[in-house]
């Protein structure tokens, strides 16, 4: 059995009884003793400590942190010490790496990492940095500083003094919104700081302490103030000058002060060259200033660098998944698709529950045409997805028509059973062949399993629309109607005020009468259809197109005025669906869209329909039409996605005026949509 190392667990408590019992069960097996220091709780701390077999000295509370630790100090026995507060928990820790740590002669103390949650609980965000709590018991070593109080300097202070770092990773919970609140900290610290600086007014750590309750407020115009002067004048070994590099930076970008930051960064980045928050931060700045190349290089640096957290403090992602995510985000600006969806399956790999990283790389592999690329990542990662990322991936794999993706995601034993047959069934929904009939027959057979699922009654309402059954949709409509009462306006658009209509008649072709649609300028739509809004004309989109009801959603597209009905601003991944619809659709889509074009005598939607609309000509073996003021439009934008779009567009113009001159290509259009809604267009 292994033995229990010789180590005295020293604490100082107040009222913690929330918090004691996890810290001291993270212990368990690892101290020899434990000592608690009680300052006057209240509640039932005591009786905790005590039936862990803490030794329990009740002392008086004089303002002084490092008094108060200092007095438990001296109660210890064993030949190391350990000190943590209730808020806090070690993890990972074995009793036989803790044993080699202790017996390393050469060492006076360990930098521990510690990982302070911050946010809300549920976020799991969080910054680190490296505290030295783990120390030989020797009576030179001592707590200094009446607040934010420090071991290290008094084990420098020692002949050959030193410290080395331990990977023993200690959670703090003290940071997180709710206990902020609870313990109102920050007023307290406040209180003791500005005490303690009347005292010693020249103290670089309590000023250091001061800029940083006022960064931890958000009051970045004070902190700048109290940090700037430091950046002189704390010692190059203090363990904290890069933090406050990092906090003074920032605290000067977020209060305007957008050159000093500038000259703090380089200065700053000058010394700690691989401090990947400071060159993230930096990066930020700079994109914020419309700057690409500059922030790619510094983001490139960041990872090469990799999580630096056991010499900078840092924060949760950097050098890591979170870098990764930007650095994704810049290359997609710079029009780097395929490195950007590198760099976001990077982050992947560092957090396979990255949220953020997935919402990119979904829509652009979509997009992209790239689905076997999102099969194998899912793949590699289903066990690990949580259940609501899978709720967002299910729907765009829906809209894409990604079925081969669909069938991968519903393997994952996160998703909710009832969910599963419905997966199985929604493919055959969409087909364009007979044994559609059987999945609509097989929704049915579902419902009666269990009819308060709305999403069935959702799809099954597209299916009347598919086949031109106006009584049947009707009915599914009104049982929607709890759920989704806007519908009501969408069944107008589609079925006519008499309720019936051709919605099962074949598309138009191009140039028919019928596919001309009439001008909503001043009108909304039909003289007595209800007002319709976005997020219903979206759902019924959606339905419809997962459905394959292709003449619903084109009637729906013609009797609904643009400046409601813009493509663009619908899930990015219905895009991908419209591309992979019949052709006599797409056909008509754009002559539907070019009407409205010629109607507001420009690019019906914004210069992102426009690059939508030419996604789908081309799509169809069509050249684009542009009209001059819908030119103009596009290059006002000054948008790379839209001065992309128009040098393909003439690049086409060309090759159509010369088919034997070779001049040939393909291009990302939806790629470019997705750019183009990036940059506001």
């Amino acid at each position: 059995m292994m033995s229990i190392p010789d180590l005295s667990l020293c604490m100082i408590v107040k009222n913690e009884a929330q918090h004691l019992e996890r810290c001291l069960s993270s212990v368990a097996g690892l101290v020899s003793e434990i000592i608690i220091a009680d300052t006057g709780s209240s509640d039932s701390s005591m009786e905790i400590a005590r039936s862990f077999g803490a030794r329990v000295l009740e002392i008086s509370w004089e303002g002084d942190f490092a008094l108060a630790r200092n007095l438990a100090l001296q109660q210890a026995s064993c030949p190391w010490i350990l000190v943590l507060d209730a808020d806090e928990a070690v993890s990972g820790w074995r009793a036989g790496v803790l044993n080699e740590l202790l017996g390393a002669a050469h060492v006076h103390g360990y930098f521990l990492p510690f990982i302070h949650y911050v946010g809300e609980a549920a976020s799991g965000e969080y910054v680190t940095d490296n505290v030295c709590r783990l120390f030989r018991n020797d009576e030179r070593i001592r707590f200094r500083g009446t607040i934010h109080e420090e071991a290290a300097s008094s084990i420098w202070a020692l002949a050959g003094g030193t410290i080395a770092y331990a990977a023993l990773p200690v959670h703090h919970y003290g940071y997180l919104e709710e206990e902020l609140r609870r313990k109102d900290k920050t007023a307290r610290n406040l209180k003791l700081i500005h005490e303690a600086l009347r005292h010693d007014p020249a103290s670089i750590p309590l000023q250091y302490a001061l800029g940083t309750e006022y960064y931890q407020l958000g009051e970045y115009g004070t902190a700048a103030d109290v940090l700037l002067p430091l950046l002189k004048s704390a010692p190059a070994g203090s363990g904290y000058l890069a933090d406050i590099f990092l906090k003074t930076a920032y605290a000067l970008q977020s209060s305007g002060r957008r050159e000093e930051a500038k000259g703090v960064y380089k200065e700053g980045l000058r010394l700690f060259p691989d401090f990947t928050d400071l060159l993230e931060s930096c990066a930020a700045l700079l994109l914020e200033e419309g700057q690409l190349l500059e922030p790619y290089h510094l983001l490139q640096k960041a990872l090469e660098s990799g999580d630096t957290s056991q010499h900078y403090p840092s924060s949760s992602g950097s050098g890591t998944s979170r870098t990764s995510l930007m650095m994704g985000q810049v290359c997609e600006r710079l029009l780097r698709y395929e490195e950007a969806a590198d760099y976001w399956e990077q982050a992947i790999g560092f957090d396979p529950s990255c949220a953020a990283a997935w919402a990119e790389l979904v829509p652009l592999c979509l997009l992209a045409g790239a689905e076997s690329r999102l099969i194998a990542l899912t793949r590699r990662n289903l066990q690990a997805l949580p259940s609501d990322l899978l709720g967002r991936c299910v729907p765009a794999a829906l809209n894409a028509h990604a079925w081969a993706w669909l069938q991968v995601l519903s393997a994952a034993p996160q998703l909710p059973a009832s969910v599963q047959p419905v997966l199985r069934v929604l493919p055959e929904l969409s087909r364009q062949h007979p044994q559609a009939l059987d999945a609509a027959a097989a929704l049915l057979e579902l419902l009666r399993e269990g009819p308060e699922q709305p999403s069935i009654h959702g799809y099954l309402w597209a299916w009347a629309c598919r086949t031109g059954d106006a009584a049947a949709a009707g009915q599914w409509l009104a049982s929607l109607a709890a759920s989704r009462p806007g519908l009501a306006a969408v069944r107008h658009r589609i079925w006519g005020e008499s309720g019936g209509g051709p919605t099962a008649q074949p598309c138009q072709r191009p140039g028919d009468p019928a596919a001309v649609p009439p001008c909503y300028a001043d009108h909304p739509g039909p003289a007595a259809a209800p007002q319709l809004a976005f997020p219903a004309l979206s759902y019924a989109a959606q339905l419809l197109l997962q459905a394959g009801a292709w003449s619903s959603l084109l009637t729906l597209y013609r009797n609904t005025c643009p400046t409601v009905f813009q493509w663009c601003r619908l899930p990015q991944p219905l895009l991908r669906g419209l591309i992979q619809a019949p052709v006599p659709f797409r056909e008509q889509w754009c002559s539907i869209y070019s009407s409205y074009a010629q109607q507001s005598g420009g690019a019906a939607g914004g210069p992102a329909e426009w690059l939508l609309y030419a996604a789908i000509a081309a799509s169809c073996g069509r050249v684009p039409q542009l009209a001059p003021a819908a030119e103009n439009a596009l290059r006002q934008s000054k948008s790379a996605a839209a001065a992309g779009g128009l040098s393909y567009h003439k690049l086409l113009l060309a090759a159509e005026a010369f088919p034997d001159c070779g001049l040939q290509g393909r291009i990302p259009w939806l790629l470019l949509v997705r750019t183009a809604l990036r940059d506001g267009l």
